[in-house]
């Protein structure tokens, strides 16, 4: 009796780890369509844009006196384009659309510290951005964003620098970026 209820969860399991992933990887979600679209009013879409195959990500520009941020949030942009969209980061005379930006802050906060000496012991880094991303092609904005920020902590105690921190808020800010590049529902 055990036996065979057993079965239906191993099935039930692999069917989890085998197919979820494949759809989480294919950036496809289940949303409502239009009556007469599907039935049952839903099919399977794209996150992204179809209209769209390639992406130029111009050096963001800075505002800022933390050296070399910039470049960091650049090169991490187009590394997350590429490993989470259909997009393939291009120059600018082959791209299809270009997204820029300029970063507006580098803000570093002391969130905790040593009761006895004043050293902080966990500090918060927070990046802002303005960034637009448009069509070269008709010139249209697909998304836009004033003001666009991430944060991370880092713990300067347990040997963490600055630079620590700011590489963890870039990689954040750029999967944040990357998410709204996403297609409107």
């Amino acid at each position: 009796m055990l036996q065979h209820m057993r079965k239906p969860r191993i099935y039930f399991v692999l069917l989890l780890v085998g197919v979820l992933p494949a759809l989480m990887a294919g950036g496809c979600s289940y949303r409502s369509a239009n009556e007469g679209d599907a039935p049952g009013g839903y099919r399977w879409q794209s996150l992204y844009r179809q209209d769209v195959q390639s992406v130029a990500v111009e050096i963001f520009t800075s505002k800022d006196f933390h050296q070399g941020v910039e470049f960091k949030l650049t090169r991490a942009l187009a590394q997350q384009i590429e490993a989470s969209t259909p997009y393939k980061v291009v120059s600018r005379d082959r791209a299809d659309t270009i997204l820029e930006g300029e970063l507006t802050s580098v803000h570093i906060d002391p969130i905790s510290s040593d009761l006895h000496t004043s050293i902080p012991q966990e500090q918060l880094v927070t990046l802002r951005v303005n960034f637009i991303w448009k069509d070269l092609r008709t010139g249209k904005i697909l998304a836009q964003r004033k003001g666009f920020e991430q944060a991370t902590t880092y713990y300067p105690t347990l040997g963490e620098g600055e630079s620590v921190g700011a590489q963890q808020a870039v990689e954040r800010l750029a999967l944040g970026i990357v998410q709204e590049l996403q297609a409107d529902w």
